[in-house]
């Protein structure tokens, strides 16, 4: 087989022009489902399944859902379903513009542990009403006056059903729209743009027009963490994602995130992972 040099990406635009996409899922066919390449996607996917069993994997973790509940997957995140036994629903992927700074800051948080988040009656029936009315307008004529300020309307009530139920699931706190919380948001906006060239968190800093010393100090407030700790978290993930799923060198890896001695980039690697690239990568493909 041909070494694997990346991870396929797929673009939405290769389903819609609209920037968003709603699709049915009924009955999947197994094979189907087995035949599905590991892959990321350039959006936002929202799964919302009535009933069935479904198994995904998910950045190295299992996601399983029996039953009513949902899930989310953002833009760069590697996955692939596993299994799908009677399973019914809703996938709708939005580009990642349409989130807004609220509701992205809930799906961020949600998907660093990524666990499914079960609905009761109330909560499906409503999921389902709103759905059924999106995918109802978005499949009229562009010409339907008052088209696209309708669709845009319909499809936030749809994304705040999905942020307000895992929120409330996930008991996450509303940080709001204060300084530090805006300033957090662009600062992880800026990470996952830049992450393979900007290491520093004093350059973050002065993309922000703020001092090094305030970035740190309300990122470790507003997170918990400090700024080396998300830039580690974001080059480590893709990291795994690229030893696990090409076969590009451990050298070629460092120079691709932007580390040209490759030495520094594995020594680093095991500090923040524990054990060295190579150590990750036989142990993960057994």
């Amino acid at each position: 087989m041909p070494a694997k040099q990346s991870i396929p990406l797929h673009y939405l635009s290769e389903e819609t022009s609209k920037g968003v996409f709603l699709h049915r899922i009924d009955q999947l066919d197994a094979g189907k489902v087995a035949g599905m390449e590991v892959h990321r996607d350039n959006h936002c996917n929202f799964f919302f399944q009535e009933k069935g069993d479904s198994r995904f994997m998910v950045d190295f973790r299992e996601i399983s859902l029996t039953g009513c509940g949902v899930f989310c997957i953002l833009p760069g995140q590697v996955h692939t379903p596993l299994s799908v036994e009677n399973a019914s629903g809703w996938l709708l992927a939005i580009d990642l513009i349409s989130l807004g700074d609220t509701y992205r800051e809930v799906f961020e948080a949600y998907a660093a542990e990524g666990l499914p988040v079960k609905l009761n009656e109330l909560q499906s029936a409503q999921l389902v009403s709103s759905l059924r009315l999106l995918s109802e307008f978005s499949g009229r004529a562009e010409s339907t006056p008052f088209y696209q300020p309708v669709l845009d309307s319909m499809l936030q009530v749809c994304l705040g059903l999905f942020a307000a139920f895992i929120q409330d699931c996930t008991k996450q706190e509303n940080i709001g729209n204060s300084r530090p919380a805006l300033i957090t948001r662009e600062f992880k906006s800026l990470l996952a743009e830049n992450f393979r060239t900007i290491k520093s968190p004093s350059e973050y800093a002065q993309l922000l027009n703020i001092s090094p010393s305030y970035l740190t100090e309300i990122v470790k407030v507003s997170t918990g963490f400090p700024v080396s700790h998300w830039i580690h978290r974001e080059v480590m993930m893709e990291a795994r994602r690229l030893l696990y799923f090409t076969d590009l060198s451990v050298k070629e890896i460092a120079f691709s995130l932007g580390y040209e001695d490759h030495t520094y980039f594995s020594r680093l690697f095991k500090k923040v992972i524990n054990i060295s690239p190579g150590q990750f990568r036989s142990e993960y493909r057994k």
